[in-house]
């Protein structure tokens, strides 16, 4: 019973310590969390007198990844890390043209933050963050009509017209207790993502929770 006393006071002290940053400190910080993304409006019509444009929402995703920081005062610091984030958008049925159709784009993005201190405990960020496509798909049920048949049936297939780069303006809270950091990130698309006209551009809004390394 002493030994465990003994444990739980050394892990109080531990994180009572995390809360107090250092100048010249470094920490890592893994995370995991969930994406709600989407892109701009374009204006993409269907139907044989293209008077019907089509629509989309957001898609949910996983972010996972790391990040690390450098406090260069107790209340700010600097970071840079690496996000694998699931984005894209859900598509709205279009009648006879396609339903449930999903634009998946997964990018490896590389934020790199400013973060202030303002109070004990939360945190304010602003940064900017690079992304690099790794996969693109886009998947549905695409309808058909040959000779006495007609309906839906699965399609999925790569995507040609997404650029391989994208770049965003990330804005976030954050929140910690101890070793644990609880975080929400809007990121604002500044780049157009498509090689096509209408022009394009990614919105991710992404919660996370880490846990906190001090080196």
């Amino acid at each position: 019973m002493k030994k465990i006393v003994i444990m739980l006071m050394a892990l109080l002290t531990t994180a009572q310590g995390f809360s107090q940053n250092e100048a010249g400190r470094w920490t890592i910080t893994p995370k995991a969390g969930v994406n709600w993304s989407n892109r701009t409006e374009g204006d993409i019509y269907y139907g044989t007198g293209l008077d019907e444009k089509v629509k989309h929402s957001s898609r949910r995703g996983f972010a996972i990844g790391a990040e690390a920081e450098y406090f260069v005062h107790q209340n700010a610091g600097i970071s840079a890390g690496l996000i694998y984030s699931q984005q894209g958008c859900d598509y709205d049925d279009a009648p006879q043209v396609w339903k449930d159709t999903k634009l998946k784009l997964d990018y490896l993005n590389i934020p790199v933050m400013v973060h202030c201190y303002p109070v004990e405990h939360f945190g304010l960020q602003v940064g900017m963050q690079p992304g690099f496509l790794v996969r693109k798909k886009l998947s549905g049920e695409e309808y058909y009509s040959e000779e006495n048949r007609s309906g839906y049936r699965s399609f999925e297939t790569n995507v040609t017209f997404m650029r391989n780069f994208d770049l965003s303006i990330p804005v976030g809270v954050s929140f910690d207790l101890d070793y644990l950091r609880l975080e929400f990130r809007y990121c604002f698309g500044i780049y157009d993502t498509t090689k096509i006209d209408p022009k394009e551009h990614n919105n991710t809004a992404q919660l996370t929770i880490g846990y906190r390394f001090r080196l």
